[in-house]
């Protein structure tokens, strides 16, 4: 379903992406993990081409961009097939919950007011924010905004949802109630590329583990051989840090 080959990037000097390779398939859930700067956060930002890569080739379905050559039309494609969740949220704070779901389903997608605020009121519920929908930002915590995230990712109907850090902004008693959304989109078969800290939450929900360092992929397996049963030193040291700390 999605293959990616040989993606650079560079910020200046920087080598940031080293030829990345990644192949998902449909209903896979693939979380990466590694220490800060090893590139995570700028490999999935540019899977949708919020960061352009400076080379490479990204195939979704039947969308494929060569980053040599990409054209306006194949950008806006693989963008619609995928939808981003921020660690930060990104929510329009002048728009209610419900509002911050709907505009991009009746400005980009042509819904009727109607429709959108349909959709958008079952997902809405789907998430536990039924009775959330008319409040603004301000008056949500932090894990019924990243909630509202994932619900505004969930009602594109993407062919894949990517998570930067979904849970890296929040106080540590709100993590568990938007990883409880995470899993049950993985119970739903989503297809979904996850950039994590929550060593614990990768074991639980991935299909395949992905631990990346210095702008490369250096190992992946199962969640049960790269925890269990590390083979490179690297990942091996990583992992005795974190579980250290």
């Amino acid at each position: 379903m999605i293959d990616i080959k040989q993606i650079h990037k560079k910020f200046g000097d920087t080598h940031v992406l080293k030829g990345i390779d990644l192949s998902v398939k449909k209903g896979e859930v693939v979380v990466i993990i590694g220490p800060s700067g090893s590139g995570k956060s700028t490999f999935l930002r540019c899977i949708n081409y919020l960061e352009k890569p400076d080379s490479g080739v990204i195939n979704i379905d039947d969308i494929t961009i060569d980053a040599a050559n990409p054209s306006k039309k194949d950008i806006n494609n693989l963008r619609k097939s995928t939808a981003m969740v921020f660690q930060n949220y990104n929510l329009f704070k002048n728009k209610t919950a419900l509002e911050n779901i709907t505009e991009s389903l009746i400005v980009n997608k042509g819904m009727s007011k109607e429709d959108a605020d349909a959709l958008g009121a079952d997902i809405l519920n789907q998430v536990g924010l039924s009775d959330k929908m008319g409040n603004y930002p301000s008056t949500l915590s932090g894990g019924q905004q990243q909630r509202v995230g994932i619900a505004r990712a969930m009602a594109l109907n993407p062919k894949v949802i990517l998570f930067d850090e979904p849970t890296s902004a929040l106080d540590p008693e709100l993590v568990g109630e938007v990883l409880n959304v995470i899993r049950n989109l993985a119970q739903k078969d989503m297809t979904m590329i996850i950039v994590t800290h929550e060593m614990g939450f990768a074991k639980e929900v991935a299909n395949r583990v992905i631990f990346m360092d210095n702008g490369n992929i250096i190992e992946e397996g199962s969640p049960d051989e790269i925890f269990n049963n590390p083979k490179h030193e690297r990942t091996k040291r990583f992992l005795k840090q974190i579980i250290n700390k």
